[in-house]
């Protein structure tokens, strides 16, 4: 016979702690932020002073799509979803620590920053809303289908 390759597995069939993904985007807004001091340090590159600030803002709404998506495949959504609650809290206030000390200016000082932190916090919970609305949905309506087969 001939080999066959593996299937490989989607990114969406894993079930991936919302820690992790916590820890992997603050490690890539931590190599953003050092990144951009050390071009504003040699002067190669005029970056912002509150560009930090905007790494975390960023990387809140990404962490928010992708977290959203992910959960669909969680076997426990509420724990899942609490774990994701959690984790997001806690994005926002490390991010906005690693922001601070980047940058040397507060949230208010930034600009619209605290806004902005208000809109994507509440566009999670809008995501995690309209995830859990579609898997119940689908959910439903796998269960229908198999009724009128007569599987159930």
């Amino acid at each position: 016979m001939y080999n066959q390759k593996p299937k490989a597995k989607s990114i969406f069939d894993r079930n991936i702690n919302p820690f992790i993904q916590v820890g992997v985007v603050l490690f890539a807004c931590l190599v953003f932020d050092v990144v951009s001091t050390g071009l504003r340090a040699t002067g190669i590159v005029d970056v912002a002073q509150n560009f930090p600030w905007q790494v975390i803002l960023s990387f809140l709404l990404l962490f928010a799509i992708f977290n959203s998506l992910l959960g669909l495949s969680a076997k426990d959504g509420n724990k899942y979803y609490l774990m994701s609650m959690i984790s997001f809290v806690t994005l926002a206030a490390v991010g906005g620590v690693m922001a601070y000390w980047f940058s040397g200016m507060t949230m208010e000082e930034a600009g619209s920053i605290k806004w902005m932190y208000f809109v994507f916090a509440f566009g999670y919970l809008v995501f995690v809303s309209i995830v859990q609305v579609m898997k119940k949905i689908v959910e439903l309506a796998q269960r229908q289908d198999k009724r009128l087969r007569g599987e159930e």
